[in-house]
């Protein structure tokens, strides 16, 4: 059982692996397009050159630095977390603590999703249905973004821009899916390898079983 588990931890691992990989260069110019936008937008005022579209900009590149961040930071456990119960916990509830913090969060996930994609005007009716009956929502009331709505100034519709967010949010599924098996692997094992936490900044070479 366990060395089922972990097969498909190496198998998600790898592509998480790879995910981060892609996603990297390009936060980095994200990044780096938000700096650009900044300095010209103070240059602009000191100058009183008119740069309107820079606020537009921001607009699209601060949320999606966000979300292409948070598949990285979900998997290396980069965020801001109280760990005083888990911490307090023996060796043997840890991974039942952990496991069940990731349920709560896949579920999250899955209506986050759900979410998303009706935001962009696409959706998924099976998924819509059992969210509702598990989580007693009404997801179908989320409407689409109007199909010509778009961004003043630039002109680039919304829901191009909201990509993102059912992309991303289908990453963190994946991650989510990783760290599950982790976590069940530590009910059967919990001095299991796999069950340490991916650390924040992972070296390639000093953590290729991770």
């Amino acid at each position: 059982m366990v060395q089922l588990l972990s097969q498909g931890v190496a198998l998600l691992r790898g592509i998480n692996r790879s995910v981060e990989f892609v996603l990297r260069p390009v936060i980095i110019v994200v990044v780096v397009a938000m700096l650009a936008t900044v300095v010209w937008t103070v240059v602009a005022r000191l100058t009183g050159f008119s740069a309107p579209w820079t606020e537009k900009v921001m607009l699209i590149l601060l949320p999606s630095l966000a979300f292409l961040v948070a598949p990285i930071a979900y998997r290396r456990a980069a965020n801001v977390a109280l760990d005083m119960l888990h911490d307090a916990l023996p060796k043997a509830l840890k991974s039942v603590h952990s496991l069940l913090l990731h349920i709560i969060i896949l579920g999250i996930l899955l209506i986050a999703l759900d979410l998303s994609l009706r935001k962009v005007g696409l959706k998924w009716d099976g998924m819509t249905l059992m969210l509702d009956s598990i989580f007693g929502l009404d997801l179908n009331s989320i409407r689409p973004f109007k199909a010509k709505m778009r961004i003043p100034v630039i002109g680039i519709q919304w829901r191009h821009v909201f990509m993102v967010l059912p992309v991303c949010v289908t990453l963190m599924i994946i991650v989510n899916f990783e760290l599950l098996l982790r976590y069940i692997i530590g009910l059967f094992d919990p001095d299991n390898r796999l069950v340490r936490p991916v650390r924040s900044f992972e070296d390639v070479s000093a953590n290729v079983s991770e």
